[in-house]
């Protein structure tokens, strides 16, 4: 009997394919066009992105990327026999009523949350008004503590919030080893979101590596620093900007710890990341392993033993690619992001709801959030892989690439002397305004298109109420004497604001002893959002309808059979629609006096002339004279401007739309002339 092969080599009839050979292949298709211009893309980190990876793009002589658990940690922070029960699902809770906070917590930790980001802010006006200990114990009732991990995030003052925390803590009996959360100081992100601190930054600094040695003797099993580069995301920085910033701020931290005597392993667990994620899959998964592997160079550079050179990484999706309008495509956008942040080995991920830019989240809105973790972990299965992307060319070169330019960029943080004064000198703000201002460039003309917003935009849609919550607004008067606070050394002063806890002093008491007469300020980052401009512009259009009684309307002026027109009025709909003007179609053919009837029946100020090239050539001046002559105040034309572009602007056109046009400039002269119209 012929023994059975075992080692079948599928490909072995095949003849092995040179790269070569498929640039002949692609140069046939392009037909000529320049292979860089067509299919190589750029991003804003100035990377190019190939159509195809092959070995040669990623040297991977002695695997440099390591093995999952291991150094550099590209790979992921588990080792192969780890147990694989996923990532944390991390949820946001930020409702300014303590009681209602709580009520959403325990319903998130009974459907499927694991651990929960606390966002404070004693005035309520962007985070749970938690001004004492009292409100906090209120926030956390019937929370296990010890079973789901909390990750505070104040928008202020973070060493009076986490006494707070430590104080809720003491006084349930919790034992401080089993507290696994994190305590959210990063004095960085708060300076750059405000634009000040309470004290001068030498202070500042001095204060957080206090607070640190605390918990590092108290909580060894907690975390201080919870590095939230989302703030610089949000700010409009690129990827290796973003990661750039993170690890800057956490050097700079680990400076301050070791300043104050603890060693430099220590000072390495008390460093957590949270990193912005969103609907770029490719970057996303690359840019969380690239900061696992800057990190593990940086701590490995500074003497920490192997097993503290890897931070956890709360991948956060980001805020700015929330849209306002169509938000039911923020579920797909979050999806992906998440999906990535999954395939690339985060230790938690916290999904927004989709309704997170228009106001409080709704109970439907944070369910989808939730499920969708608890989806793609428990029936996709992405827990149960250790970094599938491991070994993909496309993800370990996109990984490096990422990590070379963001090291980059953190040599120049460090050359203008760290994190503290690149912020304060208006280096970082420079920097990202560079790269926020060619992204919004391309947005208006629409080359990152925004689903639902810039493109097929619903101009009809039902829109979705935000729910609506009682801001405090005030921040209470101070309450307990507190005297005089030791200053910061080993400790000293988190003992102190815990013990003015105890004794039950509030936030206002414990900032009124902290402020500084010198304090460290700046102009605040921006907190920008990708669709904003657009949204805009539909805002106008909705303000035009509730003071006329409908929406601006444009005049889709179609010209020969449908089968000519129907791809440029196609176009212009979706143009004209993503600025909140609503466009009403005629019925095409080459009688202009039918089309001029058309366009006085659809009640329209503007027209825009709509069919081929070669229908254009034989009919569209005339169609243009006679729109005028009928009253149109703006005629345009869909099509990139020809041979024909003055007959056309003579005849009465007056604008070109096209693919690649500066789409929000066009649509914001159209609403200044129809404020000027009327």
């Amino acid at each position: 009997m012929k023994p059975v092969e075992t080692n079948l080599t599928l490909a072995a009839d095949f003849p092995e394919a040179a790269h070569d050979q498929w640039l002949k292949l692609v140069d046939r298709v392009l037909g000529g066009a320049p292979f860089e211009k067509k299919l190589v893309s750029r991003t804003y980190d100035g990377i190019e992105l190939q159509p195809l990876y092959t070995r040669e793009n990623w040297n991977a002589e002695g695997d440099p990327a390591g093995l999952p658990g291991g150094a550099p940690f590209t790979r992921g922070g588990k080792v192969l026999s780890t147990s694989l029960n996923g990532w944390d699902i991390r949820q946001c809770h930020r409702h300014p009523d303590p009681a209602t906070a709580n009520k959403q917590i325990l319903e998130d930790l009974e459907r499927g949350v694991t651990s929960i980001t606390l966002k404070v802010d004693p005035s309520g006006a962007n985070g749970v008004a938690i001004q004492s200990a009292a409100d906090l114990l209120k926030t956390l009732e019937g929370v296990f503590l010890e079973l789901a991990p909390i990750a505070l995030e104040p928008v202020s003052l973070p060493l009076p919030v986490a006494a707070l925390l430590m104080q809720v803590l003491d006084s349930r009996g919790i034992s401080p080893e089993k507290f696994t959360g994190n305590f959210g100081v990063d004095g960085f992100a708060n300076l750059a979101a405000n634009g000040k601190l309470s004290a001068d930054l030498k202070t500042g600094l001095a204060r957080m590596a206090d607070m640190a040695a605390h918990v590092s003797r108290t909580y060894p099993n907690a975390r201080t620093f919870n590095v939230r580069s989302v703030v610089y995301h949000s700010a409009g920085a690129a990827d290796a900007q973003e990661i750039g910033c993170a690890v800057a701020s956490a050097t700079e931290f680990l400076r301050a710890m070791t300043d104050a005597g603890l060693d430099i392993s220590a000072a390495c667990r008390q460093i957590a990341f949270t990193l912005a994620v969103d609907a770029d899959f490719f970057a996303t998964v690359a840019k969380v392993r690239a900061l696992r592997k800057l990190w593990g160079r940086i701590a490995e550079a500074c003497g920490a033993d192997v097993n503290n050179r890897m931070a956890p990484i709360t991948a956060y999706t980001a805020p700015r690619m929330m849209s306002r309008r169509d938000p039911w495509v923020n579920i797909l956008r979050t999806t992906v992001a998440c999906f990535g942040a999954g395939i690339a080995g985060a230790d938690a991920v916290t999904v927004l709801p989709l309704d997170a830019a228009i106001g409080q989240p709704s109970d439907l809105a944070r369910r989808i959030a939730r499920n969708t973790q608890v989806t793609l972990q428990e029936e996709s299965g992405l827990n149960r892989v250790i970094d599938p992307a491991g070994g993909a060319w496309m993800f370990e070169s996109l990984t490096d690439e990422i990590a070379e330019k963001a090291w980059t960029f953190f040599q120049g943080i460090e050359k203008q002397g760290g994190m503290a004064n690149a912020l304060t000198s208006g280096f970082i703000a420079t920097q990202i305004a560079a790269v926020h201002a060619e992204r919004t460039k391309n947005i208006g003309k629409r080359k990152d298109p925004i689903t639902g917003v810039s493109e097929f935009p619903n101009i009809h849609e039902k829109p979705v109420d935000a729910a609506t919550a009682h801001t405090t607004n005030e921040i209470a008067k101070p309450i307990g004497d507190i005297g005089a606070l030791p200053a910061p050394s080993n400790g000293t002063l988190t003992k102190a604001l815990v013990e003015s806890a105890r004794g039950g002093a509030n936030i206002a008491a414990m900032r009124e002893v902290l402020v500084s007469e010198q304090i460290a300020t700046m102009t605040p980052l921006p907190n920008v959002r990708l669709a904003e401009d657009f949204e805009h512009l539909r805002d106008l259009g909705d303000t035009f309808k509730d003071e006329f009684g409908q929406r601006p309307k444009v005049f889709l002026a179609n010209i020969g059979r449908v089968a000519e027109f129907t791809a440029r009025a196609q176009f212009a709909k979706n143009f004209f629609e993503a600025g909140g003007i609503e466009a009403v179609a005629g019925a095409g053919g080459t009688d202009s006096a039918a089309i001029i009837q058309d366009f006085k029946n659809s009640e329209a100020s503007f027209a825009v002339v709509c069919s081929s090239d070669a229908v254009y050539a034989e009919h569209a001046a005339t169609l243009a004279i006679a729109l005028k002559n009928a009253g149109v105040a703006v005629v345009y034309l869909a099509g990139r401007p020809t041979d024909q572009e003055s007959a056309l602007k003579s005849a009465g056109v007056d604008e070109f739309i096209f693919i690649g046009c500066d789409a929000h400039a066009v649509l914001a002269d159209a609403h200044k002339r129809l404020k000027a119209g009327r």
